[in-house]
């Protein structure tokens, strides 16, 4: 298909719109997750970097304590001081960063109290250093029961940090699958956004490509339709001077010959009774000219019996059988839609007689509240499929008499088809219905009145103008 129908565009427009939505919003999602998986791995980054500063408070206490002791130098006490001062605080910040986690908490709970008891004894052996007296058996004892204490604190950090391990290797874990699914839900969203562009851009190369080849169809349109019309012109001309003309030529010999005087009385009333004859001839076919070029009962009684008349004389001249079906009771519609529609029965007629083979016809007018159709269907050899869908795309390759009628319908607001359907070719022309219906001419006159005076008229035209002019 390479066009798409109004209905079909917004449907597509409607889904690409939708599939955008849903990939935005999984792009939201994704990265949410990604932002929350990698504020997960900062957290267990924040809580080793706790566990560190803890165990490195505690070391530095460790560290001063026997230094001072050794020494005795105030260095070694102010670091066991700033040690002793920043334990509290990194403990409160371990346990705000493991309020999440209750086992960690609880390891985290159980450092407070151990840390203080060994800080107490840390005191306790500082305080004897400073006294000065022989301490060295009570210091031995604290340092044997400071290893034990320091032991059971770091088996607490070791286990926080093996579990904080583990976590750090899910949630990374969880992180890079995270990443990987943001980085495909993002592709595919710029890969749905470069295929609607380039179908968007596609379809205006091809739409662009297709107006510009009918801008061309339609120049070599209008030049056709200009040789057609002196065409036509000079076939009129043809026959006003074949027909018409000849009528009025005898007639003046006749009215020259009573104008001489020369005749009998005999003779003059036989010029008389010719000459009449040939003014009724004349007036025929004149009648007859004017109706096919127009026939007066398309606006008189509407689009029905001229649909007959011509039916009848199209019949009549090709030889080609036409069964029209009209829908009975059938009211008048708008004057320029029913022209259009006879116009549309006359080309449609024409192109069988001259191109199809068929033998026979159909002519099928559906009308509905709100549009009519016309069918023109016949049962010939059909027209190649090449030049139908050329013909569908830039109304070209079928000549000029259908392009021309595709335009009349569509200035109306309808459509003109034409299919191959296996028997023949079928022609579909398909205007929409005003709300209210015209009514028939106030000034119309009575239908046998108008048929009586068209038969009359065209009784004595020649065969050769009626299907010249068909």
């Amino acid at each position: 298909m390479r066009y798409l129908s109004g209905r079909m565009r917004w449907g597509l427009f409607g889904l690409a719109v939708l599939l955008l939505i849903c990939v935005g919003v999984a792009a939201d999602r994704s990265t949410n997750l990604f932002a929350d998986s990698a504020q997960w791995v900062s957290h267990t980054r924040e809580v080793e970097t706790e566990l560190e500063r803890v165990q490195s408070d505690l070391l530095a206490a460790e560290t001063g304590r026997q230094g001072y002791i050794i020494s005795g130098t105030s260095t070694h006490l102010e670091r066991f001081q700033e040690a002793k001062q920043d334990l509290p605080k990194h403990l409160e910040g371990l346990r705000a960063l493991t309020a999440d986690n209750p086992a960690e908490r609880r390891r985290a709970e159980l450092l407070g109290p151990m840390i203080e008891r060994r800080l107490a004894l840390l005191d306790e052996s500082f305080a004897l250093r400073k006294e000065g007296k022989p301490d060295r058996q009570q210091q031995d004892d604290i340092t044997v029961s400071g290893i034990q204490r320091v032991n059971d604190v770091m088996a607490v950090l070791d286990e926080m940090k093996l579990e904080e391990a583990r976590l750090l290797q899910v949630r990374q874990q969880v992180n890079d699958q995270t990443y990987v699914k943001t980085r495909v839900v993002l592709a595919i969203a710029f890969a749905v956004v470069i295929l609607l562009f380039f179908a968007n851009f596609r379809q205006l190369l091809i739409e662009l490509k297709d107006r510009k080849r009918a801008e061309d169809s339609v120049r070599r349109l209008s030049g056709r339709l200009l040789q057609l019309q002196d065409a036509e012109r000079r076939k009129v001309a043809r026959e006003l001077h074949d027909s018409i003309g000849q009528y009025f030529a005898g007639l003046k010999m006749d009215l020259g010959m009573l104008a001489s005087g020369n005749v009998s009385p005999e003779r003059r009333e036989e010029i008389l009774v010719r000459s009449v004859r040939l003014l009724d001839q004349g007036i025929a076919e004149t009648r007859t000219l004017s109706h096919l070029l127009h026939p007066p009962m398309l606006d008189e009684i509407g689009f029905a019996s001229a649909a007959n008349w011509y039916v009848e004389g199209f019949s009549e001249r090709s030889k080609i059988k036409v069964a029209l079906e009209l829908p009975e009771g059938m009211k008048r519609m708008p004057r320029e839609l029913e022209l259009v529609l006879f116009r549309v029965l006359q080309e449609g007629l024409t192109n069988i007689h001259r191109h199809s083979g068929s033998a026979s016809a159909t002519v099928r007018l559906e009308s509905k509240a709100s549009m009519a159709k016309l069918i023109i269907q016949d049962y010939g050899k059909g027209i190649p499929e090449n030049l139908l869908e050329e013909f569908r795309r830039t109304s070209t390759g079928t000549g000029v008499g259908l392009a021309g009628m595709r335009e009349r319908v569509t200035e109306l607001g309808g459509q003109l088809d034409v299919e191959c359907n296996g028997q023949g070719t079928c022609l579909s022309a398909t205007v929409p219905l005003p709300q209210e219906e015209e009514s028939s001419s106030p000034n119309s006159r009575p239908e046998g009145h108008r048929e009586s005076q068209l038969k009359d008229s065209s009784a004595g035209a020649g065969p050769g103008l009626m299907l010249a002019l068909a």
